[in-house]
């Protein structure tokens, strides 16, 4: 264990050019929604939004590191599965971060600018929480995926050379067009549609709409198993 937090401090280590750059992003969306007064929750949300990509950003920013040096992250003597949740949890820590620093700062805003009622507190925080949970969510499965294109490229790089590039896309495409067929299909709703709990904001002018946790299980299962099958890739098929 101690030696696999040592590997997580090393790539916390790469991960602060990104954390930094984030932070200058929060900075720069909280000036600008403070000077723009009634409209300064489009600056908050595009902040909370750009935090969808933070971690792929981050992963393929640690990731393209190692490339340089690829033959002695290889010979660690920890495993793929090891390595990689190492980046994954580094991201994640740093993400953490920057969005506990964006919902302080636009917390002690709107305090400054506005004086709303409590059902309005209610529902802005609400509202919040559930983008900071789906900002990570969603920022996981893209990375997962960034994880993969990563190990897919480097196990046929030296097989195929810029060729590579042409599978890459092929199997974003492939990918697309079968996730496409199964969340479009009768059996996926019957399959994932259990749990439901309506979110409903009442002080906001939008519809009710569903969640469902079966939808959650399922792109969990879907992360779990491109994880295993990148750490797979790396173990079996990257060569230096």
């Amino acid at each position: 264990m101690a030696k696999w937090a040592a590997i997580v401090k090393k790539d916390l280590r790469l991960s602060t050019t990104v954390l930094f750059t984030g932070l200058v992003i929060n900075v720069i969306s909280i000036i600008i929604a403070g000077l723009i007064g009634q409209y300064l929750f489009i600056p908050l949300l595009a902040a909370a939004g750009f935090h969808v990509f933070y971690l792929p950003i981050a992963l393929f920013a640690s990731l393209r590191t190692e490339a340089s040096h690829l033959h002695v992250w290889l010979h660690n003597p920890r495993s793929a599965i090891s390595l990689l949740l190492s980046k994954l949890t580094s991201g994640l820590v740093t993400m953490l971060v920057s969005l506990a620093v964006l919902y302080s700062m636009a917390g002690i805003l709107l305090r400054a600018k506005f004086r709303l009622m409590e059902e309005y507190w209610t529902d802005t925080w609400s509202a919040a929480w559930l983008i900071f949970l789906h900002a990570i969510l969603i920022s996981v499965a893209i990375g997962v995926w960034v994880i993969l294109l990563w190990s897919l490229y480097y196990a046929l790089k030296n097989r195929i050379g810029r060729l590579a590039w042409l599978v890459l896309i092929g199997a974003v495409l492939l990918s697309s067009w079968i996730d496409n067929i199964i969340t479009s299909s009768g059996l996926y709703k019957l399959v994932t549609q259990w749990g439901g709990m309506e979110i409903y904001f009442p002080t906001f002018s939008v519809d009710p709409f569903p969640l469902y946790l079966g939808e959650y299980f399922y792109n969990l299962i879907i992360v779990i198993v491109l994880f295993y099958l990148s750490s797979w890739i790396v173990d079996r098929k990257v060569e230096v």
